[in-house]
C-alpha cells in the first residue's frame, strides 16, 4: 500500500521536486500526443490517449494539491483547473471519435463532420458570393482556437503561480 502513497493528493511537496516532477507531468503530456496519429488511431482507437490523460491529469492534480498544501493552501483551485482541463479533453475526444468514425459512431446524430461540413459549405458560399474578407470567418476561427487553447494556458498559469507560493513551515 506504500508504493502507491504517491498518488495521494495528502502530503506535500517543496516547489524545486514539484516543478521537476510538473515537467515530466508536462513532457509526458505532450509525448501522449502520438497516441492520436491516425495510424496509432486506426490500429487501437482513442482510448490509449484516453486512459494516458486520465493517468496524467491525476498526477498534475496531486502533484499541484500537495504543493498547495506544502504552501498552507486548499486544492480547490487544482480541482477547478483540472475538472476544465478534463472537459476539453472529453470535448477533443467527442470530436475525434465523430471525425474519424464519422456517421458509424456510436454517439448517434451528433457528428463532428456534419459541423465540418457545414463550417465548408458557407465558406464556399460566401466565397461564390464574393464577401470573403477573412474578416468574420477569421475572428469565428481565432475565436474558437483560443477556446481550445485556453485550458492548456489557465493550467500552465496555474502552475507557475503554485510554484511560486512560499512553502510553509511544518508544525
Amino acid at each position: 500500500m506504500q508504493a502507491l502513497a504517491f498518488l495521494s493528493p495528502r502530503g506535500r511537496l517543496q516547489p524545486q521536486p514539484f516543478l521537476i516532477a510538473i515537467a515530466i507531468v508536462y513532457v509526458a503530456g505532450v509525448a501522449s500526443h502520438w497516441l492520436t496519429v491516425p495510424d496509432v488511431i486506426a490500429r487501437v482507437g482513442l482510448w490509449p490517449f484516453a486512459a494516458v490523460q486520465a493517468v496524467l491529469t491525476w498526477l498534475w492534480f496531486v502533484l499541484h494539491a500537495r504543493r498547495l498544501h506544502d504552501a498552507a493552501r486548499g486544492h480547490g483551485l487544482a480541482i477547478a483547473v483540472a475538472l476544465v482541463y478534463v472537459l476539453s479533453l472529453v470535448l477533443l475526444i467527442i470530436l475525434a471519435t465523430n471525425f474519424f468514425a464519422g456517421s458509424e459512431s456510436g454517439l448517434g446524430g451528433a457528428s463532428a463532420t456534419s459541423a465540418l461540413e457545414l463550417i465548408l459549405f458557407l465558406y464556399v458560399i460566401m466565397t461564390l458570393l464574393g464577401s470573403i474578407h477573412y474578416d468574420l470567418a477569421w475572428i469565428v476561427v481565432g475565436i474558437l482556437t483560443l477556446c481550445a487553447f485556453v485550458p492548456i494556458l489557465v493550467a500552465l498559469f496555474f502552475t507557475l503561480w503554485t510554484a511560486t507560493r512560499p512553502s510553509v513551515e511544518q508544525p
